[in-house]
Order: C-alpha cells, then sequence, then structure tokens
C-alpha cells in the first residue's frame, strides 16, 4: 500500500517529462515550462460572451524574454476583499517568477471555486532597434565614462604612493 502512494506519482512525474509539453499544458501544475513565443492562458471561463464587468484584477509583470498582461474576476459568491485583491497583485508583481506564480495563483484560486476568469496575455519583449546615431551616442558616452573611471585610478594611485 505504502509503495503504491509513492511509485504511483513518480511513474506519472517520469512520465511528464518524457512527453512534450504543449503551451495550454504548461499551465498545468507541475507541468511548468515557458512556451517559445507569445502566448495567452485562460483560466474559469473562456467563453468572451460570458465575461461581464470589469477586472478585480487588472496587473502587468513580466518574466525572462516575456511582458505579460493579467486580468481576472473573480465570482460573486467570492469573499475576497478589494484589499485581498490588492495584496494578491502586490505578490505577484514582487516575483521574479512572474508567470509562475501568476498560474499557481490562479490554479488555485480556481480550484477553490473563487475564480470566474482570468487571461494572462504575455507577449515577447522586442526591443525598439536603435539609430546610428543613438549608438554612436552611447559608445561616446561609455568612452568617457571609462576615461574618468581611469583618470581616477591615476589619482588613487598616485596617492597611495605618496
Amino acid at each position: 500500500m505504502r509503495m503504491s502512494r509513492i511509485l504511483v506519482p513518480l511513474l506519472a512525474a517520469i512520465g511528464a517529462l518524457a512527453l512534450p509539453v504543449s503551451e495550454a499544458a504548461a499551465q498545468v501544475p507541475g507541468l511548468y515550462s515557458l512556451p517559445q513565443s507569445d502566448f495567452i492562458w485562460n483560466w474559469g471561463t473562456t467563453d468572451l460572451e460570458r465575461r461581464r464587468g470589469a477586472a478585480d484584477i487588472s496587473m502587468h509583470g513580466g518574466e525572462a524574454q516575456f511582458q505579460c498582461e493579467l486580468n481576472a474576476q473573480m465570482r460573486a459568491s467570492s469573499t475576497m476583499t478589494t484589499t485581498e485583491y490588492r495584496q494578491l497583485e502586490q505578490d505577484l508583481a514582487g516575483r521574479l517568477d512572474f508567470i509562475y506564480a501568476t498560474s499557481e495563483a490562479m490554479n488555485y484560486l480556481e480550484n477553490q471555486r473563487v475564480l470566474e476568469w482570468a487571461t494572462l496575455d504575455c507577449k515577447e519583449f522586442e526591443p525598439a532597434p536603435k539609430s546610428e546615431d543613438e549608438k554612436a551616442e552611447r559608445e561616446a558616452e561609455a568612452r568617457e565614462k571609462m576615461m574618468r573611471e581611469l583618470e581616477r585610478r591615476r589619482e588613487r594611485e598616485l596617492r597611495n604612493k605618496d
């Protein structure tokens, strides 16, 4: 009996590692991995026509190369307060693993039957291309900074010799 309680989850974990993980499965607990490109994960009601009212939680965050927007609405029967919504937002915003933390939180709220719907929309961050003038200006600033640092070192060496 004891062996089966350990063996079954162990075999399931090994099987999950052996199978390729799709982007949708990545939001399932235990199968977390970041997709390679833009993605949208949904929890709760996925029918957009049934989503009514403003989101209770609306925030931005990021992880790795992704910039994400989270919007979520709790069920009318939820006992969560506005203070608890803001605390959840603060907790998620402070995480370096924002996508993972969001996935865990939304899965938990959905399992507790508190969440009506949630959407995590993540886009790959692409820095704006720099013009040749901007590149040249940044290089000139870097050279100036390097020269100032070399001068400070020389002055420090001279002071230490005396």
